[in-house]
Parts: C-alpha cells; structure tokens; sequence
C-alpha cells in the first residue's frame, strides 16, 4: 500500500463519498474551508492506495513542520485488518521530519451511551497502539468533546501543546467560527 497526495478534485470526491458517512456531521468542516486551505498551502489530503483503489485517506493541516491529522479513515470494507495501522505508519514516515504531530480523538469521558463509549475507547486504544500519547489536553471542536494525542516530538508542556492545537484552528478557520467552534476544556494527567 501507498500513500498518495490528492487532488483538489479528488479531495472533494472523497468528501462528497465517504468523509459525509465516516464523521458525524458535527465533525465536518464545510468543504469551501478545507478546499479554501489547501489554496493557502497549509492542509493537505493523502489517500492510503492499495493498487490503484483507495482504502483509506488522512487530511492535515500543517505549520511550519507541526501538522494537525484533522481526518483518517479507513474504508468500511477494509477495516479491522491492519489497514488503519498501515495508514498511520505511512503517515508517520510522510511526516518523518515534522516538528508535532496532534491527533483528536472522541473522549469517551462524553460518550452518549455504552455503545459510543466502547466505540471511542477503541480508537483511541488504536491511536495509542500505534505509537501516539495523551498530551492530557481536552478541548471541544465543533461540538464534540476530544482527547488530544500527539506523535514524534511534543512541545513540552501542556499549554504549548494547547496553544499549537488551537493554532491549527486558527489558521484554518474565519475568526467568528474559531470562536464559535473550539473550547479548551481543561487538562488531565494525560
């Protein structure tokens, strides 16, 4: 398997096709946003290749060499069979000399029910699996409540790790959203 930059195009086609089924609509940032960021050079999205259909994709946004993984996921078909951990070590070698990798993942201190909780407790169990930790940062963008991860080299503290997430956000979104949107919601021994 392979990871591949995409397109423009094809970044709005895995949007349109998967990324409306894969993330509570809660989670989606419009599409103008993404498409309007990946214009100022600071997000990009990847497609995980096995031959020449994809079966996973990954979008960040990057500063500097520090990257947000806003979006990953794998193709329903395909997951649970070592894929998403594929995924994740591409990514990781994508990202070889980057400075912080943050990662967001849906706390299940907030789960709705059982279900969602054992659902969140798996990935982020993955994520931890497969080389990130708990910065012990908690924050709620667009309504859901995450536990933010990071990969590579942390900023050393907790507040320098809030303050290169919200920075992210920022940079990315208009400045009446970004207040709208994106709440620290304390820190924890992570």
């Amino acid at each position: 398997m392979i990871l591949r930059k995409l397109s423009k195009e094809q970044i709005s086609a895995v949007y349109k096709d998967r990324m409306v089924i894969d993330f509570p609509p809660s989670e989606l940032k419009p599409l103008s946003i993404i498409l309007d960021a990946v214009d100022k050079g600071i997000y990009e999205g990847l497609g995980l290749y096995d031959g020449d259909r994809i079966v996973g994709y990954s979008y960040l946004v990057k500063q500097s060499a520090d990257y947000l993984i806003d979006y990953l996921a794998i193709y329903p078909e395909r997951r649970n069979g070592g894929v998403g951990s594929t995924l994740v070590k591409l990514l990781s070698e994508y990202m070889g000399d980057a400075g912080s990798i943050i990662v967001e993942v849906e706390d299940p201190e907030y789960a709705k029910n059982e279900e969602d909780r054992m659902i969140r407790i798996r990935r982020l169990n993955f994520y931890l699996r497969n080389g990130c930790c708990d910065t012990g940062v908690r924050v709620r963008c667009f309504g859901v409540e995450f536990v933010i991860l990071s990969v590579g080299k942390l900023k050393s503290d907790k507040d320098s790790c809030l303050e290169l997430y919200t920075s992210f956000y920022k940079e990315v979104l208009p400045k009446d959203l970004y207040t709208d949107k994106i709440e620290f919601l304390g820190y924890t021994n992570g």
